[in-house]
C-alpha cells in the first residue's frame, strides 16, 4: 500500500472507499490487517512477532481509518505464542487452512480428531493462546481454494458458479468460503480478475448467494465451539504452504518451489541461524544504544512500537525524529545514531521476510534480496559495536551451500553484494547522469531515500553534489571528474566524504555497475528528449544519439555491436518520433515511411523490437482514445484510427486497442453523436 499510495494514489483510493462500502453495507469492514513485511510469525522472537503486528495494525487504521478486526498471516503460519499476541493485540480472527486443524470440538464438547480430514468450513471456532487468550478462526474450503489455484476455475465465471451452486446444494452449509493467492486474478489466470467480477455480478443478480465478510458473519454467529491446531514439526507451529509446519523457512523439510532434480534446501538452517545470530547481537546493540540515549526510564521497545509510523512510511524520519523530541529529553546530537539504529531494526526485520526461505536455492533474488537487508543493517550498527558484525554473519553463510555450482554459497553471495554500489555513491551517479542525458524539464533531485540538496555544474566534466538519506539521515559529499565517450562508454571517478569529512578512496564508475533500472531510466531520458524534439533541432539529435551509441555499445543490458542492430534502434526511434510529434510530411509519405520501417522490424527485428513495436502502436491508440474523448469522434480522428489500424494488420502487428474501442463505442452504439 505504500508503494500503491505514492505511484497510484487512484488505486488505493479505490481500495480504502471499497472498504468503506462494506462498512456501510454491513457494519464491517472487508479489508484485513496483515504482518509488517511478511515474516512467518511463528518463528519470530515474541517481541519481534508482537512488533510485526502493531506495526500491522497501525498501518492499517492509518490508511482505513478504523481498528483492524482481522489479520492475514504470513503464509497463514501460526502456533500457540501467534495466537496469545493476536488476541491481547485485539485481533478478532484469522483465516487458516483446514489442514492446519487437528482437531474440532463437536456439540457435546468433546475434543474430536479429524485423523487427516478437513477443518469444517462452514462455521468459526475458538484457538486458545499460550496464556489463555482467545482468537475465531475461519478454516477455508479447500477444495474451492485448489480448483480456483490450480484448476482454472477461473476461466469461465458461469461454470464457477455452477460449482459454487453445487457445494451449497450438496452440504447444506451457511457458509461457503476460501482463500487464495491474490496474484491468481489475472497473473497465474490471464482474465480471472474479469472472471470475479462477473461472479459478483450474478450473485447480486440471482437469490442463490449473498456476499458477507468475515467479521459481519463473526457477529451474527460468534464462535461457540474450540478448534486444536497441529503442533507441527518441533512444536513450532504450522501454515497452509508447508505440509511439516513451518519447517519451510528453517530447514531442508521437502517443501520448494522451483528447482531441479538432486536439487536440496539444506542451504536454509544456516541462512536462518546466521540470520538468527545476527538479529540477537542486533537487539543487546539497540538496547545498549537506547538506554544510553534515552535513560534507564525509557523501554527501547516503546521506541519500537512508535517507530512503525516511519517504517511504514506514514512519516518520515526526520519527522518521527523531531516528534520524539517533543515526548522525550534527549540531545539532539543523537538524532543521526537514533536514525542508523532504526533503520537497521527495519532492515533487521526485513531480512527475516518470507520469500527468501520458500523457493528452490539460495541463489535466487528473494534469499539474495534478505541477504542485502541484513547486510545493510550491519552496516548501520557496525559503528556502535567494537566487534566486528560481519564476520561470523559470513562465516555462518559459507555453511550454505547453493545448488548452483558457480553460485557458491552464502558467503561468496554475501560477499557479491558487498561489492554492489553503496546507496549513496547509486544515487550520485543517478543525479549526475539525469543532469547529462535528460532536458531540464526531466532533471530530478529525488532518488529512492536520497535527495539532492545542491549541485555545482562546473566545466564540462566536473560535477559536485551535496545528498541527503532521508531515511538514517547522513549527509553526503561528492566530487565527479568525467571522461566518458562514445569509444569507452561512461567513465566517472567519484570522491566521497561524509559530513565529519572523512573521505573514502575514488571510485571508477562504467557501464557495467550501472543496475539495470537505472540504465532503462536513462534510455527513458533520452527517448522523451526525443520525443519532444522538432526536427531542426539537429543539436539536440545529436546530443541524444550520442547517449544512446553510448549506452548500448557498452552494457550487458542491451547489446547492439552491429550497424545493423544500431541502424535498428534508431529506426525505434524514429517510429516512435513519428507517432509523438509534428513531422511537416503529408499522410501518405508518412505512412510510407512507417510502412517501410515496420518491414525492417518484422524482418530483421528480434522479439524485443517487435514487442516494443506493439507497445508503441498500443500507446498510440490509447493517445487516439484520449483524444476523441477530448474532441468527439471527427473525420480526422477516423482517418487516424484507420490508418493505425490498416499499418498495424498489414504489418502483422497486434497492439492493444481495448481502450479506443471504449471510446468508440458510445458513437456506434448512438450514446453519443459523431
Amino acid at each position: 500500500l505504500k508503494w500503491i499510495h505514492e505511484t497510484h494514489p487512484d488505486t488505493e483510493e479505490l481500495i480504502v472507499e471499497a472498504d468503506r462500502a462494506s462498512i456501510k453495507r454491513l457494519g464491517h469492514g472487508n479489508a484485513m490487517a496483515q504482518c509488517f513485511n511478511h515474516t512467518i510469525l511463528a518463528l519470530d522472537r515474541v517481541k519481534d512477532a508482537r512488533l510485526q503486528i502493531e506495526w500491522g495494525e497501525r498501518d492499517f487504521e492509518t490508511r482505513f481509518g478504523r481498528k483492524a478486526e482481522g489479520m492475514w498471516l504470513a503464509e497463514a503460519g501460526i502456533n500457540s505464542d501467534v495466537i496469545q499476541l493476536l488476541s491481547e493485540e485485539g485481533i478478532k480472527f484469522v483465516v487458516l487452512s483446514p489442514w492446519q486443524c487437528r482437531a474440532v470440538e463437536d456439540e457435546e464438547g468433546k475434543l474430536v480428531n479429524l485423523a487427516g480430514k478437513p477443518a469444517p468450513y462452514w462455521q468459526p471456532y475458538i484457538l486458545t493462546g499460550t496464556n489463555g487468550g482467545e482468537i475465531a478462526a475461519f478454516f477455508y474450503h479447500p477444495g474451492l481454494a485448489e480448483g480456483i489455484s490450480f484448476g482454472h476455475m477461473l476461466r469461465d465465471a458461469d461454470d464457477l458458479y455452477k460449482s459454487l451452486k453445487t457445494l451449497k446444494e450438496k452440504d447444506g452449509k451457511p457458509l461457503l468460503h476460501t482463500a487464495t493467492d491474490g496474484e491468481i486474478y489475472g497473473h497465474h489466470e490471464p482474465y480471472g480478475d474479469m472472471a470475479l467480477a462477473a461472479l459478483i455480478r450474478k450473485v447480486g443478480e440471482r437469490d442463490d448467494f449473498v456476499f458477507d465478510n468475515y467479521a459481519s458473519y463473526l457477529e451474527r454467529h460468534p464462535a461457540t465451539l474450540h478448534a486444536e491446531l497441529h503442533a507441527g514439526e518441533a512444536g513450532k507451529g504450522t501454515s497452509w504452504s508447508c505440509s511439516h509446519g513451518v519447517s519451510r523457512w528453517y530447514k531442508d523439510c521437502g517443501c520448494c518451489t522451483g528447482g531441479k532434480p538432486g536439487w536440496n534446501q539444506a542451504w536454509r538452517t544456516p541462512l536462518r541461524n546466521g540470520l538468527d545470530n545476527l538479529a540477537g547481537k542486533l537487539d543487546e546493540i539497540f538496547i545498549l544504544e537506547m538506554k544510553r540515549i534515552f535513560g534507564e526510564a525509557v523501554d527501547p521497545y516503546d521506541i519500537l512500537r512508535q517507530a512503525g509510523d516511519e517504517f511504514t512510511g506514514l512519516v518520515s524520519m526526520a519527522e518521527f525524529i523531531a516528534d520524539l523530541h517533543t515526548r522525550y529529553t534527549f540531545q539532539s546530537s543523537y538524532d543521526v545514531e537514533l536514525a542508523h539504529l532504526l533503520t537497521g531494526v527495519k532492515n533487521k526485520h526485513f531480512s527475516f521476510t518470507s520469500c527468501g526461505f520458500f523457493f528452490s536455492d539460495i541463489s535466487g533474488i528473494e534469499p539474495r534480496q534478505n541477504i542485502k537487508y541484513a547486510l545493510y543493517a550491519i552496516r548501520m550498527f557496525q559503528p556502535y559495536c567494537p566487534e566486528d558484525l560481519t564476520y561470523p554473519f559470513l562465516s555462518e553463510l559459507r555453511k550454505a551451500k547453493s545448488n548452483v555450482k558457480t553460485a557458491g554459497d552464502g558467503m561468496s553471495i554475501a560477499q557479491e553484494a558487498m561489492k554492489e554500489l553503496q546507496g549513496e555513491v547509486e544515487a550520485v551517479v543517478y543525479f549526475y547522469l539525469n543532469r547529462q542525458f535528460a532536458r531540464k524539464e526531466d532533471y530530478v533531485d529525488q532518488y529512492g531515500r536520497f535527495h539532492l540538496t545542491h549541485i555545482d555544474q562546473g566545466f564540462k566534466d566536473d560535477f559536485s553534489a551535496r545528498l541527503v538519506d532521508e531515511v538514517n539521515l547522513d549527509v553526503w559529499n561528492f566530487h565527479i571528474l568525467s571522461s566518458s565517450s562514445i569509444d569507452n562508454g561512461i567513465n566517472l571517478y567519484i570522491c566521497v566524504s561524509d559530513s565529519a569529512g572523512n573521505s573514502t578512496d575514488r571510485i571508477r564508475i562504467t557501464n557495467s555497475d550501472l543496475p539495470e533500472a537505472m540504465l532503462l531510466e536513462l534510455y527513458a531520458w533520452i527517448d522523451k528528449s526525443m520525443e519532444r524534439m522538432t526536427f531542426t533541432e539537429l543539436s539536440e539529435l545529436a546530443k541524444d544519439m550520442r547517449h544512446y551509441s553510448m549506452l548500448v555499445k557498452h552494457t550487458k543490458y542491451m547489446q547492439l555491436d552491429s550497424r545493423a542492430l544500431e541502424n535498428l534502434g534508431m529506426t525505434m526511434k524514429i517510429i516512435k518520433s513519428l507517432f509523438t510529434i509534428y513531422v511537416d510530411v503529408t499522410p501518405d509519405l508518412r505512412m510510407r515511411i512507417l510502412g517501410n520501417m515496420f518491414d525492417l522490424v518484422r524482418k530483421c527485428g528480434r522479439e524485443s523490437e517487435k514487442k516494443s513495436l506493439d507497445e508503441i502502436l498500443s500507446q498510440h491508440a490509447s493517445y487516439l482514445a484520449k483524444r476523441i474523448a477530448q474532441k468527439g469522434l471527427t473525420p480526422k480522428e477516423c482517418a487516424s484510427v484507420l490508418d493505425l489500424m490498416s499499418l498495424s494488420v498489414s504489418h502483422g502487428f497486434t497492439p492493444e486497442t481495448g481502450e479506443l474501442q471504449n471510446s468508440i463505442y458510445p458513437y456506434y452504439n448512438k450514446t453519443k453523436q459523431a
